[in-house]
């Protein structure tokens, strides 16, 4: 084997006892799509998926004899990019068992984070290099290096050690030609698609079918991709262009999307998630998706990101019909001074918007961030408030976090703000530290996000919504879901 390509993982730290069975276990998509890529350049590529395969003292052992690679790669890359910080924790530990195992296997880590901070990471972890970017022209070309064919500066995106120094080659470029550099998904190097999971309320519509009471039977056969990569905004608390480049985004064609729903359909996935940052920005783009679903039939359950004032009319009727059945919106705060702050404008009146996606049959998740630098404790009041009264089928709430890579994470810096431990960018996570605002400590805004979800889910106009929509079996499951406590340091000091 050429490259094994490693997807780390810690579910039960990230999200404590809520990993039982209410998060999802999705495809690792951004591996998935490297390890496809470079088998376009004639490079052999497997996958070990720790949150599916597990890791434990014994697995580097077992990994090296059986592949015995040339070079190997980590991924930090989560279901969404902020989920790659909180990785880094499992990836950090995985360096060290394997460089404990064996200190001459070659390592490198690759990922958001990384990109992000790449010589910070260098120096935290024990791989031999860390990829800056999206990776792509990087793992071929150190590949090739490390074969002997050619020399290290010309491997873009690269950072290594020379003697005691930190040092590095130029920036690689983006992919620009998706379809001819990033072909497809590699779903055949991975473990059972049976083996991953929905999110649970990504299959409320289901839970009646299910024989089992984690319904962990209807929400087996999901997959997560994209047809799109970066995102054309600038919001100032988002991170993904620090993997993507500057903004901007970039497409596959439809045809090759559709050659991805016809591999899925025949491997009988049904679940799907869209990771793209903006799947609805172009709607043409879109309908046209939407009618070669509604021509072949497929009864996929899709779930989609948008932002509100991308949603059109015109467009939901069709993709209703094609199967997608969830749109999630990033909603983040009721208050305009709060969201101004950090460029995110919303030019449409959001509760007319989720209203309109509910009339045509669409369930929404509504996205909302608590602790953004103008948020006070009426601000996020206001957020909870105008959350509650929308009613979405489900909502997530989080706080504001200083991603790597994001306009909040160098304010941070400059404030001296400084983690130690990457388990505190997990919004579930025993060590989550939210950044404080002009006018709050994070322990005032994680003690306010935590008593939101409870007040939002366990209000009687939300149960009643689910009941109504879904089933009484969705009510039960969110009461049970609500009696999972989840321990904060923070809170208990």
């Amino acid at each position: 084997m050429d490259i094994l390509f490693i997807h780390p993982g810690n579910q039960r730290r990230i999200y404590q006892d809520l990993a039982n069975q209410y998060t999802a276990i999705a495809t690792p998509s951004w591996t998935t799509l490297l390890a496809g890529g470079v088998r376009e350049q004639d490079i052999s590529a497997t996958i070990y998926d720790v949150n599916v395969e597990g890791w434990d003292e014994k697995t580097p052992r077992e990994l090296y004899e059986k592949f015995n690679p040339d070079l190997t790669v980590i991924l930090v890359y989560g279901h969404t990019p902020s989920a790659s910080t909180q990785t880094m924790p499992a990836a950090l530990m995985i360096t060290r068992d394997i460089k404990s195992y064996n200190h001459d296997i070659v390592l490198a880590m690759g990922g958001l984070h990384p990109s992000a901070l790449p010589e910070r990471t260098l120096r935290e972890c024990e791989a031999d290099y860390v990829i800056q970017g999206e990776g792509l022209y990087t793992i071929p070309a150190l590949y090739r290096y490390l074969k002997g064919k050619t020399a290290i500066k010309n491997v873009p995106g690269l950072w290594y050690w020379d003697g005691d120094d930190v040092a590095h080659t130029a920036p690689a470029g983006v992919c620009m030609n998706l379809d001819e550099e990033l072909p497809g998904y590699t779903w055949d190097l991975l473990p059972d698609l049976s083996r991953y999971r929905a999110h649970n309320m990504h299959c409320f519509q289901d839970f009646d079918k299910s024989q089992r009471d984690d319904f962990a039977d209807v929400r087996s056969n999901y997959v997560a991709l994209n047809t799109s990569l970066g995102c054309p905004y600038n919001c100032h608390y988002c991170c993904i262009n620090a993997l993507f480049g500057k903004p901007g985004i970039r497409y596959w064609s439809v045809e090759r999307v559709m050659e991805w729903f016809d591999e899925l359909h025949r491997r009988g996935v049904r679940h799907i998630r869209l990771d793209d940052e903006l799947f609805i920005l172009s709607p043409k783009r879109v309908e046209a998706i939407c009618d070669r679903l509604i021509d072949r039939g497929y009864d996929f359950n899709l779930w989609v990101y948008g932002r509100v004032d991308t949603i059109r009319p015109g467009i939901l009727k069709k993709m209703k019909l094609a199967g997608f059945n969830w749109i999630c919106l990033g909603i983040e705060s009721a208050n305009e001074k709060v969201r101004n702050d950090v460029n995110k404008k919303i030019s449409r009146d959001v509760p007319e918007v989720v209203k309109m996606i509910q009339e045509h049959g669409i369930y929404v998740l509504g996205n909302y961030i608590f602790g953004l630098p103008e948020d006070d404790m009426a601000t996020m009041e206001e957020t909870l408030q105008q959350a509650m009264s929308i009613n979405c089928e489900f909502a997530n709430f989080y706080v504001a976090l200083p991603y790597p890579g994001s306009g909040l994470y160098d304010d941070a810096m400059r404030d001296g703000l400084r983690y130690d431990d990457w388990a505190a960018f997990s919004q579930h996570s025993y060590e989550t530290s939210p950044l404080p605002t002009r006018y709050l400590a994070p322990r005032e805004v994680l003690a306010f996000r935590d008593e939101a979800f409870i007040r939002y889910h366990e209000n009687n106009c939300y149960l009643s919504l689910v009941e109504r929509r879904f089933s009484s079996k969705v009510r039960s499951h969110i009461e049970e879901m609500l009696k999972v406590k989840i321990r904060r340091r923070l809170l208990e000091e």
